[in-house]
C-alpha cells in the first residue's frame, strides 16, 4: 500500500499561464513514465500479504498462482481505463477524490474527501510505522512491550512529516538514498526459493516439498477456506494491496512527451511490476515456511544473518512509503483547504504556501498525530491477537528461536494485538479506495453517453473497465460479505483440544471488529457527506 515516490508537482492557487520553456522543461520521456509506473507500485506490499493469501487457499501453490493471475489481469485492466479518466483534470494533486468529484454526485465527491483526508491518509502514517517497527523486529528477533514500538513508530511518523513535508528537496532525498537499496531485497526474494527448491532445501508451506492442492484437515474454517475458488476470489483484495499506489502515476499523461502512450506505458509497466511480484510470491511459497522472509527454514537453521539483513532493507523500503506519504499529504491538504473543503479552511487559506506547506504539515500532522494515537489505544486494549501474531516463530541474530510469543514479551502481550488491529484497518482502507476508484470508473463510463465532461477517449477504456469492475469489484464485494458471514461461522466453530475456548473468544472479537470497522469507515465518510450536501442545499 503506498503513494507513487514520484509526488506529483504541487499546484499553485495563483492562476498563471508556464511559459513553453517550463512546458518543456515538464514532459517526460515514455521510458521515464514506464519507471514512473513501476516506482510507484512495487514495494512492501507483495511481503506483507503473500501469507496472508496463502491461508486463503488452504495452502496450496497452484490456486494462489491462480489468485494472482486474475488479480494482475484486473489491476493492468483498471490501470488502462486510468488514462481517460485522469485526462479529465490534469493539474490536481487530488487524485482519486478529483475523478470522483468530476464524474460522480456531490454526495460521493464528499463522501471520498472524507475518507481520504480523515481515514486513508492518516491511517497510512498510522500503520506503515508499524510494519517497520515490525521488520525490525523480525530482523533481530526483537520482542519487546508495545510502548516501545508505539514510541519508535510515532517518532518515525514525526520525523518524516516534518523533514519531507516541509522540504521537497529533503524529501527526494531520502527518496534517492531509500531507492538505492529497495530493489536489493526484491532480487534476493526472486531467487532465494528458486535455489532452495533446486538444493532440496525447501521449507515449503505444508511440508518438505511444495504442495499443489489445498490442504482441508482444517475442522474451523473462514469463508474463503470452505472451497477452494472462494478463497482465490478473497484473495483479490490482498493482492490488490501489494498494488496499491500504481493509481497515482495515472497523472503523468499531461507531463509526457507523447500522451498518446500514457496506456502503453501503464500496460508496459504493470506487466513488469506483475512479474516481480509472482515471482518473489512464487519463491517464497516454495522455500518458505509461512510464505513470508522470516520462514526460510534453511537460512533460520545455518545462516540467519542473511534474514536480518534482508529484514532490514524491507524495513527502509518501507520508510520510502511514508517518506512520499509526507512529501504528498501536505500538498493535498493545502489544496483542500483552497477549496475550503476542510474545517476551518478560509481562516488558513491566506496563509497558504505553496513552496513551504507549513499549514499543510501542521493540519495533516494533527489528524494523522490524533488518528495514530487513539488507533493505537484502541489496538492495544480494545482489540485481541486475531491473526495470530503471538505465535510467530521469532529468531534473534543467531538463529536461535525465542519463546513463542510472537512480538512481545509474553503470548499474551499488546503488543500482539496492535499488530492485528493494524492489519484490520490497513485491509479496509485499500478496499474502500478500490472501491471508490471503481465508483469514478462507472461514472465515466456513463460520461461515454452524455459526453458533458470532455475527456480524451481511450479505445481500450471500454472493456478494461468493465474487466476491472468485474474482477476487482467481485473481490471487493466478497470481502463484504465475508465481514458479515465470518461471523455466523466462527460463532460455530468447534471447540476441541487444540482450540480453547479462549481461542475462540479471539476469533469471535475478530470477526466482529472487521465488521465494526466496516461500519465506522463507511459511517464516516458518508454520514458528514450528507449534513455537508444538506447544509449547502
Amino acid at each position: 500500500m503506498k503513494v507513487t515516490e514520484n509526488i506529483q508537482k504541487q499546484k499553485t492557487f495563483k492562476s498563471s499561464q508556464p511559459s513553453p520553456k517550463e512546458v518543456k522543461h515538464k514532459k517526460i520521456s515514455f521510458f521515464s513514465a514506464i519507471l514512473l509506473v513501476i516506482g510507484s507500485s512495487i514495494g512492501a506490499g507483495i511481503f506483507l500479504k503473500n501469507g496472508e493469501i496463502l491461508n486463503n487457499n488452504n495452502g496450496s501453490i497452484i490456486l494462489s498462482l491462480i489468485s494472482w493471475i486474475i488479480s494482475i489481469v484486473g489491476v493492468i485492466a483498471m490501470g488502462l481505463s486510468l488514462a481517460e479518466l485522469s485526462s479529465a483534470s490534469t493539474n490536481s494533486n487530488q487524485g482519486i477524490i478529483g475523478w470522483v468529484k468530476t464524474f460522480n454526485s456531490k454526495f460521493l465527491y464528499k463522501s471520498s474527501k472524507n475518507f481520504m483526508a480523515f481515514f486513508y491518509l492518516p491511517i497510512n502514517c498510522f500503520i506503515m510505522p508499524y510494519y517497520v517497527v515490525m521488520t525490525i523486529q523480525d530482523a533481530f528477533g526483537w520482542q519487546t512491550e508495545w510502548y516501545y514500538a508505539a514510541l519508535i513508530s510515532f517518532v518515525i511518523f514525526l520525523w518524516f512529516q516534518i523533514v519531507s513535508g516541509l522540504s521537497s528537496r529533503a524529501g527526494n532525498i531520502q527518496n534517492w538514498v531509500i531507492t538505492s537499496v529497495k530493489f536489493l531485497p526484491l532480487i534476493f526474494a526472486i531467487l532465494v526459493g528458486f535455489i532452495l527448491l533446486s538444493l532440496n532445501l525447501t521449507g515449503s508451506p505444508t511440508g518438505d516439498v511444495p504442495t499443489p492442492w489445498p490442504t482441508w484437515d482444517k475442522d474451523n474454517k473462514l469463508l474463503t477456506q470452505i472451497l477452494p475458488g472462494l478463497g482465490m476470489i478473497g484473495s483479490i483484495p490482498a493482492i490488490v494491496f501489494s498494488f496499491d499506489g500504481f493509481y497515482t502515476s495515472a497523472g503523468m499523461q499531461s507531463e509526457m512527451e507523447k500522451p498518446e502512450k500514457t496506456s502503453i506505458a501503464m500496460l508496459i509497466g504493470l506487466i513488469i511490476v506483475s512479474v516481480i511480484d509472482v515471482l518473489i510470491s512464487l519463491s517464497l511459497l516454495f522455500g518458505s515456511s509461512n510464505g513470508k522472509i522470516n520462514g526460510l527454514t534453511w537460512f533460520n537453521d545455518n545462516a540467519h544473518w542473511v534474514i536480518t539483513v534482508v529484514e532490514i532493507l524491507i524495513a527502509f523500503g518501507i520508510l520510502g512509503i511514508i517518506n512520499a506519504f509526507a512529501m504528498y499529504n501536505p500538498r493535498f491538504y493545502e489544496e483542500l483547504i483552497h477549496d475550503n473543503e476542510l474545517p476551518f479552511s478560509k481562516k488558513y487559506q491566506n496563509k497558504l504556501n505553496p513552496h513551504k506547506p507549513m499549514v499543510g504539515v501542521i493540519y495533516s500532522g494533527i489528524i494523522a498525530a490524533t488518528v495514530f494515537i487513539i488507533f493505537t489505544i484502541i489496538g492495544t486494549y480494545g482489540y485481541l491477537d486475531a491473526n495470530g501474531y503471538g505465535t510467530t516463530e521469532m529468531y534473534n541474530i543467531a538463529g536461535a528461536q525465542l519463546a513463542n510469543n510472537g512480538y512481545g514479551i509474553n503470548n499474551n502481550n499488546e503488543i500482539n494485538k496492535l499488530y492485528s488491529f493494524v492489519d484490520l484497518v490497513g485491509n479496509w482502507t485499500s478496499i474502500i479506495t478500490f472501491i471508490y476508484i471503481i465508483i469514478a470508473m462507472i461514472g465515466c463510463i456513463k460520461n461515454r453517453k452524455t459526453n458533458k465532461i470532455t475527456v480524451k477517449k481511450d479505445k481500450l477504456f471500454v472493456p478494461c473497465a468493465y474487466v476491472s469492475i468485474i474482477i476487482i469489484g467481485l473481490g471487493v464485494l466478497f470481502v463484504i460479505i465475508s465481514a458479515f458471514a465470518n461471523i455466523g461461522l466462527v460463532a460455530n466453530w468447534k471447540i476441541t483440544e487444540n482450540y480453547t475456548e479462549d481461542d475462540h473468544f479471539k476469533d469471535m472479537i475478530g470477526a466482529i471488529m472487521t465488521l465494526v470497522m466496516l461500519f465506522v469507515f463507511v459511517g464516516g465518510c458518508t454520514i458528514p457527506a450528507y449534513f455537508e450536501n444538506k447544509q449547502k442545499k
